[in-house]
This record gives C-alpha cells, sequence and structure tokens, in this order.
C-alpha cells in the first residue's frame, strides 16, 4: 500500500516504493476535465493539457519540455478525460528530480504563449477531424451524444471544431487557475524511490502551485430515453456500430458484477461475442464490449465493425445474447474462468511502475483512498452467478438501449435499425 502526505497547504502526495524497479513514475491527477466545462468553452481542458507542453518559464518550447524527459531515455505523457487530467512521466530512478522539476513547470507555471496557441488551436482541430474521419472512433461519439444529448457526456472531450475556435487565451487562463491548485491536485509516485525523498522533491517543486478549493462536482446526467438510434451514412468499406445503455459509476456496488459480465460477454476472444459473431460466423473482425465509469454514472457498450451487409444480422445476433444473459444468465463454468481472467489482469497491470502510480492517483480522486489489491481480488472472487444476472436486468432495459451506426446506409435503413433496438427481449 502507498504512503499517503498531505501538505500543510492540502496537496495530496502518494508514495508506492518498489525497490526491486529500475524507474521511477510520477503522475499528477487534476480533478478537473470535460465535465466541469461550459458548452461554450467545449474542449478547454483538453486545450490546457497541450498547452502545459508548449513552454514554460524555465523550458520556454516544446522542444525543451519534451527534450527533458526524453533526452535521458524518459516518457512524458497526458491524458484528459470527463472528470480528470493526468499528466505523467516515467524515467530512470537517477533521473527523479528532472522528471519532478519538468513536471511542476509545467502544471504552475507555464506561459500560454498567443503564437504557441494558436498553432495548437489548428493541431487539435485536425485531432478532432482525424477522429471524425474514423468511423471505426468516432461511432464511440456518436454513442456518447445519442445517450447524453446536450450534456457534456454527449459531447466529445476535445471539443468541436466550432468551440475549440473560439476558445480565447482569458478562457484557458481562468480555467487553469480554478482547477490547477495544491487542493485539486494528486501527486502519485511509485518506483525505487524512498518516501522521504518523494516528499521533500515534490512538496519543495510544487510548493508555487496556488491554493484552491477541489473542483464543484458536475451536475448528474440524466441519459435521453431509449431505444434511440443514430444513424451516420458514410461511404465505408465497413459497418460500424455501437449498441449501449447507461451503465453504473465507480461506487457502485454492483461494479464488480458488470465487471465481470462485460468480460464473459465481449471481453476477449474466449468471450461469447468473440466467439460467436468472429469463430462461429465470420461477420466481423472487431467485436467486443467494454463499461466506463464516472462519478455518478458510466455506460456499458457492445462494438463491432462488419461488412455493411451483415449489419442487420449482426445486430439481431447482438441482441439475442443479451436477451440470452437475461433469462439464462451465466454458467458456472464461464463465472470460474472470467474470475481468473479479471484477476489476473488486475494483477499483471500492477508490474509496471506507471501502472502503479495511475492506480493510486485515480483511486485517491475516486474514492479518497487507495483500495488494496487484495480486497478487490476478492470482491471480483465473490461474485455469483446471481449477481450477474441481477445487474444484466438492472441495465437492459428497451428504454435504456442506444444504437448508433456509421456506414453506407441510407434512410430506409434506418426503421429497420429501429426495429430492432425498439424489439427488446
Amino acid at each position: 500500500m502507498p504512503d499517503l502526505i498531505t501538505t500543510p497547504a492540502g496537496l495530496r502526495i502518494l508514495v508506492e516504493e518498489l525497490p526491486h524497479t529500475y524507474s521511477v513514475s510520477i503522475g499528477c491527477f487534476i480533478g478537473a476535465g470535460a465535465r466541469h466545462e461550459h458548452e461554450s468553452l467545449g474542449g478547454a481542458a483538453h486545450f490546457i493539457e497541450h498547452m502545459c507542453f508548449k513552454g514554460t518559464s524555465r523550458f520556454p518550447t516544446a522542444r525543451q519540455v519534451s527534450a527533458a524527459i526524453e533526452g535521458v531515455g524518459g516518457i512524458l505523457n497526458a491524458s484528459t478525460s470527463y472528470e480528470s487530467t493526468v499528466y505523467w512521466a516515467k524515467v530512470a530512478t537517477i533521473h527523479f528530480e528532472r522528471a519532478v522539476e519538468v513536471l511542476a513547470e509545467m502544471l504552475t507555471c507555464p506561459t500560454f504563449d498567443l503564437r504557441e496557441l494558436e498553432r495548437e488551436r489548428r493541431v487539435i482541430i485536425e485531432e478532432i477531424r482525424g477522429l471524425q474521419d474514423s468511423p471505426s472512433d468516432w461511432v464511440h461519439e456518436q454513442l456518447q451524444q445519442a445517450m447524453w444529448g446536450a450534456q457534456p457526456l454527449g459531447r466529445d472531450i476535445a471539443g468541436s471544431a466550432e468551440t475549440v475556435s473560439a476558445i480565447e487565451r482569458s478562457d484557458l487562463m481562468g480555467f487553469f487557475r480554478r482547477h490547477y491548485n495544491q487542493s485539486t491536485v494528486v501527486i502519485s509516485v511509485a518506483g525505487n524511490i524512498t518516501t522521504a525523498q518523494v516528499v521533500e522533491s515534490v512538496g519543495r517543486a510544487f510548493a508555487d502551485l496556488p491554493p484552491g478549493a477541489l473542483a464543484t462536482p458536475p451536475p448528474s446526467p440524466t441519459p435521453c430515453r431509449g431505444p434511440r438510434v443514430s444513424l451516420m451514412s458514410r461511404d465505408s468499406e465497413q459497418g460500424n456500430f455501437c449498441l449501449g445503455v447507461p451503465g453504473l459509476s465507480y461506487s457502485d456496488p454492483d461494479r464488480r458484477a458488470l465487471q465481470v459480465l462485460d468480460s464473459i460477454l465481449g471481453g476477449g476472444m474466449a468471450s461469447r461475442l468473440f466467439q460467436v459473431l468472429r469463430e462461429e460466423n465470420g461477420m466481423a473482425y472487431s467485436i467486443g464490449s467494454y463499461h466506463t465509469e464516472l462519478s455518478d454514472t458510466g455506460m456499458w457498450v457492445v462494438y463491432g465493425s462488419v461488412e455493411p451487409e451483415t449489419m442487420r444480422d449482426a445486430l439481431v445476433i447482438c441482441r439475442d445474447m443479451l436477451g440470452d444473459l437475461l433469462r439464462d444468465g451465466v454458467t458456472r463454468d464461464e463465472l470460474v474462468m472470467i474470475k481468473e481472467q479479471v484477476k489476473g489482469g488486475i494483477l499483471l497491470s500492477l508490474e509496471d511502475t506507471w501502472s502503479v502510480a495511475s492506480r493510486n492517483g485515480a483511486h485517491l480522486l475516486r474514492y479518497g483512498r487507495v483500495i488494496p489489491v487484495g480486497q478487490v481480488v476478492a470482491e471480483v472472487e465473490a461474485v455469483t452467478a446471481e449477481q450477474v444476472q441481477q445487474v444484466a436486468r438492472r441495465l437492459l432495459r428497451t428504454e435504456a438501449l442506444h444504437l448508433a451506426v456509421i456506414g453506407p446506409y441510407e434512410d430506409e435503413d434506418r426503421r429497420e435499425l429501429e426495429a430492432i433496438v425498439a424489439g427488446g427481449w
């Protein structure tokens, strides 16, 4: 278990000593993301993430920022989600001080240079367009929009070309000042380092992080009522679909049962979806399922890419397989195998220093504590077949069902798609 130290200013520091490794990973977790934006500022959190790489007081150019870490063989990266933003570095232990220095510069004194801002604005707009040019990726965004409508969860995290074009430097600075502070930030470190070293180095480097308050939780979203179909006609070689329902939050008592259910349905090559649609029917190269968890809701999604003419049959098979779960549940053999799969995946993921630091930081943001790995494994092991079927019945309701499709289809195809999802179980 990691050590947790809270500085007098409110900065939370997590340290997990892993003396058998040669590396150390440092993650800076900010408890604010796309859900904290006003509609007119869609993409601001993601824009700020990009700008923090474009120059700081001590590293005034993007090249100097990246070279400070990559020049010693390290990794420097970041990501923005709906409820958090993460900046992280992984370096050999001997370069720990440098990594802390660079990350602290990025979070305390980015320059937001106007020329860099305009260049990066164009880059982000191209990033958005690139996603839209990839139907197998864009269909997931289409499902978000269909399910959540005109709410933060219904918008692309990167924003739209329109909102990104309109964001001004003062908008970014305002969001940055509100959310990048001692109370909102968690620093998570894992690797061949001691707690005393980390606390001394991080405390000194992040001393200029301003005081502040925790980000105000966004209002709970209300999903659009289904069944609902979003169809985007696109001249493509494949038909791409996402069939989903609102899911569970990361604190929901049924989340382990959903984790098991998701793995049984579409969690790998041994899953039901893969075996039936790909191995038995040869309909899809890409097929599976996933669930995302947020503070107060989530999504559970079945996705696939198929030959355009097989879309209807593939969706009927998916719908019928979900119906089988509702009626018959899971077998004992499936339950035993999937529990081992889920537990093994959890344990294997913790062999890398960044995986450990990432898990610890995310847990502290989510739960206010780091849940022991042994507790998670025990919770998975305790899931029963009855609980799996119960969570399926809880989520799989016709009025909650949403379908997004992108491919070479016309308006007359919509009626057929609507009939499939309206048929329910």
